[in-house]
């Protein structure tokens, strides 16, 4: 389970936190640097649909070349 699915899961990054290896702070810095690359608030419906859709896109696509994306699948 990545970051963003478990925060789709739970709403919450401190329950995020508990699902995932990451301390509670790394789990804020990735949910903070994905909510800036879409330009959304993944406390809204809006921006968290967006960031669902985005990941799903990514998945579905792949890393593309020169996109700089490389093995790491966890935003």
């Amino acid at each position: 389970m990545d970051t963003r699915d478990a925060y789709g899961a739970t709403g919450s990054p401190r329950w995020t936190a508990d699902l995932l290896p990451p301390h509670r702070s790394g789990v804020a810095r990735r949910l903070g640097r994905l909510a800036k690359a879409l330009g959304v608030q993944l406390t809204e419906p809006a921006g968290l649909l967006c960031a669902t859709v985005a990941l799903t896109a990514w998945r579905l696509l792949g890393p593309q070349p020169g996109s700089g994306a490389g093995a790491r699948r966890s935003p």
